[in-house]
């Protein structure tokens, strides 16, 4: 979506260049002005919705690694508690 709007964005503003090119000897700069309006506009769009999409995004859940750390770590308590009741 937001790659859409920014190749949207790029042809209006070059749209818009095109047309103040072609409006500076008549000083009829409306059109131009609107598609350069138009590519602001989708430009910034794009921006926001790419942000509002990375924040929305799930945190990824915790490593497989960490689990295991954690899993080793209360195998060794048991263990130490197993050897305290055995002495």
């Amino acid at each position: 979506m937001r790659t859409f709007l920014f190749l949207c964005s790029a042809l209006s503003l070059l749209l818009s260049a095109h047309k103040f090119s072609l409006a500076e000897p008549s000083g009829q700069y409306k059109g131009a002005l609107f598609f350069l309006l138009m590519g602001i506009q989708l430009l910034i769009t794009g921006a926001l919705i790419s942000e509002h999409q990375e924040s929305q995004t799930p945190k990824s859940p915790p490593s497989a690694g960490k689990k295991d750390d954690k899993e080793a770590g209360v195998s060794r308590v048991n263990a130490s508690k197993e050897q305290e009741k055995e002495s």
